[in-house]
């Protein structure tokens, strides 16, 4: 074997999706993206797909950023809907709209991945995606509430479906 076969077939195996959950474990529904990917990562993935557990800094996926193609980002959302609710954004429709949805980490999802996209022009061809849940419990707590961990089949579900 070469090494310009062997890099080939490490750029081959390169992770074209990366599964990222956010957020802090420790505050109760705040984390949900830990939890989630935790639950996923229990299921059979293609072999391009990474699954990170990221905590409360979106900037930590950093080392794990090779030209992927597709970003799904796990987070609580602050939206005003009823605690466990679910919804999907595309980054470019979060960034377009100036959307601010809270959050209890250093950066904001949105401004986290546009400081991403900055640092990696590779990401600017990347397709991201953000899955929210809508939180009930923000207080120190290693729960999630019963609303948020009831979405949890269907968050899945959604992850899924955009693989």
């Amino acid at each position: 074997m070469t090494i310009a076969s062997s890099m080939e077939e490490e750029a081959e195996l390169a992770k074209q999706t990366l599964i990222v959950g956010v957020g802090n474990s420790l505050m109760g529904d705040e984390g949900i993206g830990p939890h989630a990917v935790r639950n996923l990562s229990l299921l059979p993935m293609p072999a391009d797909v990474e699954i990170i557990d990221c905590g409360c800094d979106l900037l930590n996926i950093i080392s794990h950023i090779d030209k992927p193609k597709k970003i799904i980002v796990i987070d609580a959302v602050r939206a005003g809907g009823e605690p466990g609710r679910i919804y999907r954004f595309r980054f470019d429709e979060l960034e377009q709209a100036g959307t601010n949805t809270g959050s209890a980490h250093q950066l904001q999802a949105v401004d986290a991945l546009r400081l991403l996209r900055k640092i990696c022009p590779c990401l600017s061809r990347c397709e991201i995606t953000v899955i929210g849940v809508e939180p009930k419990v923000l207080e120190l707590s290693t729960d999630l509430s019963e609303e948020v961990r009831e979405s949890i089949a269907d968050l899945t579900q959604l992850v899924l479906e955009e693989l």
